[in-house]
């Protein structure tokens, strides 16, 4: 098993309950404003994401012709959403794993429909509620605190 932690890197060699082909995070910051790919500016609440439902896709780069594995795990804190996602044993999870590890990827980016929403006086759109359909592995992430924070690879 190979641990990388955003500040240092250590290795362990060791059998047991340890995941495997996981990463966990930060899927997205609460409060936070950014700017998303449309140009939108964007804040989400605190319990606007779902923990509960159908399980999120992880996409490299927003793109569902690059499926690499499942959010396994949702975390709602007030904080953040906080998430653990398998990596599938393909070629291409191979890969996601690879940048991951690397430094590549060491970021994620939530897909969303927003389902209850308001905009404020500034225009930014206030996110209280949104079925979440993916999550992604991202260079650079609109929010700055969506981080890759554990990568486990075997």
């Amino acid at each position: 098993m190979i641990k990388l932690t955003a500040q240092a890197v250590t290795v362990d060699a060791a059998k047991g309950d340890t995941p495997s082909r996981t990463l966990s995070g930060i899927a997205l910051p609460y409060g936070e404003t950014a700017i998303v790919s449309d140009g939108t500016a964007v804040r989400f609440m605190p319990g606007s994401l779902p923990v509960e439902g159908k399980a999120p896709k992880l996409f490299m780069y927003h793109d569902s012709t690059k499926p690499v594995g499942l959010v396994t795990a949702r975390q709602d804190t007030d904080q953040g959403m906080l998430f653990t996602a398998k990596v599938s044993a393909t070629a291409a999870g191979d890969e996601a794993l690879t940048l991951a590890l690397d430094g590549v990827l060491d970021a994620v980016s939530v897909g969303v429909n927003p389902t209850r929403y308001s905009y404020d006086e500034d225009g930014t759109m206030i996110v209280e509620a949104a079925e979440w359909l993916e999550l992604s592995l991202v260079p650079v992430p609109a929010f700055a605190g969506a981080e890759i924070r554990e990568v486990y690879a075997s």
